[in-house]
Order: structure tokens, then C-alpha cells, then sequence
């Protein structure tokens, strides 16, 4: 690398051409008025090219497309465990918004590709199970199911559906750098109302009880004027290498294989053969729960029953 670029990092922002974009976009997510600042935009080149490129592959690991039909449903296990019946994975795509939107921008469109994610839940329950040839009543069971299936982003090729997710998942990291910031907000606005109690305990107390109160005072001080400092923009530096260059800690996937027969009801006794087990992939931390996510991959949309379906769907939501 020659000497400009090591200190302008041209040849980076050839390597990465959308990185100064990225560092606008995370900068103006956090706190708009950093771009004023003297560190800006060389100082956080490393940080968000870093948490740029774990989003991207993130995005990339996610396994599929996987065809979400009738036919699918049928024949793979992973669309099977994750619709409670056939007739669902029409109603899911129906009543997303995001599908909706879509379809008003694309109504010629034929097929689309889209991360999908649903939350994942076990329930226990009392069922039958067969052991040799004998069948066993109230049989304690866990059933796996899914709701609250959710379409995002969807796009006309599958590298489009991956680059949007990739840039969600980016701005997902951006977020929990801006909730740092926030949390210290909050603790200086308590340290602020505590301050105001000792003030008025001080002012009432007698000189028997002033010591302690003096000294809590003085600790509460000290913890207000370092939470105070470190709400000054130029700190906020830390806070961006501190999510943006460790994201694993912050947003990752989770491959979890289960067990499951035909009804959905997870299987633990050892005598499944490990091939039969369904991998779902949890993506942590995108939210305060856990989402069960897939590339997906719908096709044969023009079909009569499915834009009529989409169509009164809209309607519904609308009214």
C-alpha cells in the first residue's frame, strides 16, 4: 500500500466501495452530529468495515433458498416442521406485509426470494406413542411449533434478498451501539434524581447523620462526572469498536438440530437415527427474542388462488 493510501485508506474504499456509505449510515443511526466531529470518517473505517463484512456473511451463511409451496411442504422436512399444515404456507405469505408491498410494486412478478423467520416454541403435552407393537397412553411429549412467520425484504433474485438482509443485520449492530449510549443517558438522569434526594436529605438531617450522607454524596459525584464524560461525543468512539468490532457477540446464528416425527413432536429417546434430525438456524440478537430464520424461495405466485388470497388479505388488514 502506498503512503496515500495509508493515510487516506484509498485502497481500502476500492476493496470496499460501500464503506463510507456504511460509516454515514451507522454514524447518522447513532448520533447524527458525530459527522461534525474531528475523528470523522477515518475513525470508524476499522469498526464498521469490520461489522460490514460479518454482515455479509452472516447474511451469506443462512441456508436455502428453501421453496416454500404446497409441493415443498410434502417433500422437505424443514418446511414440513416449520407451517403447521399445507393450507398455512399460503396464509403466512398472505398476511405479511412486506409480501403485500411487494406484490402492489411487482404485480407481474412470477417468483421472489426473502428471509423469513418465525418464532420457535415447545409445549408439553400428553399423547400416544407406539413402543414395539404396544401403544402407550399418556405419554409425556414436547411438540415444537412455530408462529408469527415473518417475510423480509423480499426481492426478485436471491443475492438481492441476501445483500438486504446483510445490510438489516448491519443496522441491527448499529442499534445496540446507540443502546449503549442510551443506557448511560439513563443512568445519568437516575444519578441526576439521586443527587437531588441526598441534596434534601443533607439539607434536613442533623450533624449526627451529615458524614454518611456527605460521603454517598461524594461517591454519586464522582459516578455522575464519569458518566457525564463519557456522554461526550468524542467517546462515543468506544462504543462503536466495542459492538462493531466484536458482532459475534452481538448477532450471531445458531444451528440447532431436533429430532422431530411426522407431527411434530421432538423425539429424544436415542433410537432416531441422527440423519433424520431438522436443523434450525436461530438468529441471536436481532431482538429480545430469538428468531428461527431461512432464505426462501416462492415461486408459482400468478396462481389464481394465491393472488386472490393476497388480494383479500390486504383488504382485511386494510380496513
Amino acid at each position: 500500500m502506498g503512503l496515500f493510501g495509508q493515510l487516506f485508506g484509498q485502497d481500502r474504499e476500492k476493496v470496499v466501495p460501500e464503506l463510507l456509505p456504511a460509516i454515514e449510515r451507522a454514524v447518522s443511526a447513532v448520533e447524527p452530529r458525530l459527522m461534525q466531529t474531528s475523528g470523522y470518517p477515518g475513525s470508524y473505517r476499522k469498526p464498521v468495515s469490520t461489522a460490514l463484512e460479518y454482515s455479509r456473511n452472516l447474511a451469506a451463511s443462512i441456508p436455502g433458498p428453501v421453496a416454500v409451496n404446497r409441493k415443498s411442504y410434502a417433500r422437505d422436512a424443514l418446511v414440513h416442521a416449520l407451517f403447521p399444515s399445507v393450507d398455512f404456507v399460503v396464509e403466512a405469505l398472505c398476511t405479511s406485509c412486506a409480501l403485500q408491498d411487494y406484490h402492489r410494486e411487482f404485480p407481474a412478478t412470477d417468483e421472489l426470494y426473502a428471509l423469513m423467520g418465525m418464532r420457535r416454541y415447545e409445549k408439553t403435552m400428553m399423547g400416544m406413542e407406539l413402543s414395539g407393537e404396544m401403544i402407550q397412553r399418556d405419554v409425556v411429549q414436547k411438540a415444537v411449533y412455530f408462529t408469527s412467520h415473518t417475510i423480509e425484504d423480499p426481492a426478485p433474485s436471491e443475492e438481492q434478498a441476501r445483500d438486504s438482509a446483510a445490510w438489516s443485520f448491519f443496522d441491527c449492530l448499529a442499534r445496540k451501539v446507540k443502546k449503549r449510549i442510551e443506557a448511560r443517558k439513563q443512568d445519568k438522569q437516575s444519578l441526576l434524581q439521586e443527587k437531588d434526594v441526598l441534596m434534601a436529605r443533607l439539607r434536613s438531617t442533623d450533624a449526627g447523620g451529615r458524614p454518611a450522607l456527605e460521603e454517598e454524596l461524594s461517591r454519586m459525584m464522582a459516578a455522575l462526572q464519569t458518566t457525564t464524560r463519557s456522554l461526550e461525543l468524542h467517546n462515543y468512539l468506544e462504543d462503536f469498536e466495542a459492538v462493531l468490532l466484536n458482532p459475534g457477540q452481538h448477532l450471531r446464528l445458531d444451528r440447532v438440530p431436533i429430532v422431530l416425527d411426522s407431527m411434530g413432536i421432538r423425539r429424544e429417546n436415542g433410537d432416531a437415527d441422527r440423519e433424520e434430525a431438522v436443523v434450525f438456524n436461530e438468529l441471536i440478537g436481532f431482538d429480545r427474542r430469538n428468531w428461527t430464520v431461512a432464505m426462501v424461495h416462492c415461486s408459482n405466485m400468478q396462481s389464481e388462488s394465491f393472488s386472490t388470497r393476497l388480494d383479500k388479505a390486504y383488504r382485511r388488514l386494510a380496513i
